[in-house]
This record gives structure tokens, sequence and C-alpha cells, in this order.
């Protein structure tokens, strides 16, 4: 599950990031994206739908709404809203988080990968 700050770091090519990409395009991987971590990336990127299109339409590649259930239980955990998302995901669906910033998942029962 790729976290806002590893998708920041994949538009900006960042090498391992772009390798689970393509691992994700060969059907080796499936990643998940949380849409409120899209969203905080999006803020930051700018991409537009254009941009965000060609990663959206990979095959091996998962968005994860935030529903309103979640958001009853996301409401309740601390930290920014992506971040919050992110763990909520995580922990339903017993995935790690790819993060560049393990900072904001400090005190959170997660399964963390940094690159």
């Amino acid at each position: 599950m790729l976290d806002s700050s590893a998708l920041i770091d994949l538009f900006g090519g960042h090498p391992a990031l772009l390798t689970m990409l393509t691992q994700a395009e060969n059907g080796e991987l499936q990643l998940m994206l949380p849409t409120a971590a899209l969203a905080d990336a999006e803020d930051r990127l700018q991409a537009g739908s254009g941009g965000w299109e060609p990663l959206l339409l990979t095959s091996g590649f998962t968005a994860l709404p935030l529903t309103e259930h979640a958001a009853i239980e996301v409401g309740q955990l601390p930290g920014k809203l992506a971040t919050r998302h992110a763990v909520h995901e995580a922990v339903a669906l017993r995935a790690t988080i790819v993060t560049r910033k393990p900072g904001a998942y400090k005190g959170q029962r997660v399964s963390l990968m940094v690159v």
C-alpha cells in the first residue's frame, strides 16, 4: 500500500518505487492506494487527471476509497487524514504501508516498508 509520501516520490522517479510499479504491471505485486493519499499527493503534485491516469490504469494497482464506515473509524485516529486512511486500510487488509516518512506512523501498529 502506497502512502502519499511514496506516491509523491514515485512521480519523482524514485528507483525502488519504480521497480514496485513495474512488478505490479507484471502481475508480481499488488499495489493499493488509499484515495485520501491520492488527494494528499495531488495537493502537492498538481498532476491533474492526465498525470494520474497512467498510474491508476496500471494493472496490479487498486484504489481504496474512503467509505462511510471507514471514515467514521478513521476520524478517531491521530494524524493527517491521508495517514489515518492508510492505517485503517493496512490494518483491515493486513497490508504493509510503503512510505518515505515513517515518522507519520509513530504510535500506530502497522507494518511499514521505508523506501
